[in-house]
């Protein structure tokens, strides 16, 4: 148990959120327990992108980092707002509950595109309620998985909502519950939907990074877009995948890497991260 409070200790206090606001940010953690006991879900305001963000109470999983952290909940929101303006064309790959998808739909505006795919039952249901308490126009949502060709597979379910994967690793629970869902290439989807141009892409996908790329290799080799990724060495691995593989196509297509700091200052990263990390992806030739 002491090694677990460490641990969450470690967490909490790197965050921005909790060093600019310490007490309020303690404090929202204690009332989003208190709502979870209560099975009591809640709509709050991130004021910086000027959107709303319904939150299921569950107490494991992003939606008690978003309710404490807010417009802070991680630095790559901050860089990603950067990247992005009005018309681009931003692509969620595992939406989740759509923190990125309303940012960026926000930023975008009406003359871009979000594209979002988001395969869990628990999540699908809240994203497409926070695009619609949004009135988000220029969203399309699709309840699938990215993956390199189209079919069929099993979404294992995680004790973190936001955590499913297409393969159990040690931290699932031996029995977890396996969705079947469909899954799909991102090249046949900008097909059927008319989509000619993506500017930025975001994949956080519990360890299938790599199987997602290799769907969008020919949007990614036309169109070298930006690619903020979840490097996730383990999930990797329990996929059959080799643990650095969305890391080495993606360098073997001309990109560099960025990691992210607090206020969304970047850092070039020469190797993959030793741990689970969120990596930036940015061709050489727009560097």
């Amino acid at each position: 148990m002491l090694r677990n409070l460490e641990a969450k200790w470690s967490f909490l206090s790197v965050q921005q959120a909790f060093h600019l606001a310490p007490v309020r940010t303690t404090l929202r953690l204690a009332s989003w327990r208190i709502r979870c006991l209560l099975g009591k879900a809640a709509i709050i305001d991130l004021r910086r992108w000027g959107v709303r963000m319904f939150l299921p109470p569950y107490w494991r999983g992003a939606a008690k980092l978003i309710y404490a952290f807010r417009d802070d909940y991680e630095p790559e929101l901050t860089f990603l707002g950067r990247l992005l303006s009005p018309g681009k064309v931003f692509v969620d790959v595992g939406a989740n509950f759509g923190i990125y998808t309303a940012m960026a739909s926000k930023t975008v505006g009406e003359a871009g595109r979000v594209i979002s795919f988001e395969p869990s039952a628990r999540a699908f249901p809240v994203l497409r309620h926070n695009i619609a308490i949004n009135g988000f126009g220029n969203v399309l949502a699709f309840p699938m998985a990215l993956t390199e060709k189209t079919g069929r597979a099993r979404l294992y379910h995680h004790p973190a909502v936001g955590c499913d994967a297409l393969a159990k690793d040690s931290t699932f629970d031996p029995d977890a519950y396996a969705q079947e869902i469909d899954t799909e290439s991102l090249g046949n989807v900008l097909r059927r939907t008319s989509i000619k141009r993506v500017d930025v892409i975001k994949v956080d996908v519990q360890g299938a990074e790599e199987l997602a790329l290799r769907g969008a290799n020919e949007v990614v080799v036309s169109m070298r877009p930006v690619i903020m990724f979840e490097f996730h060495p383990q999930g990797a691995v329990s996929l059959g995948l080799e643990p650095h593989g969305a890391w080495n196509l993606l360098q073997s297509l001309g990109y560099d890497f960025l990691c992210i700091g607090q206020r969304g200052t970047a850092t070039r990263l020469l190797s993959p991260p030793a741990t689970i990390a969120n990596v930036v992806a940015i061709h050489r030739s727009q560097r």
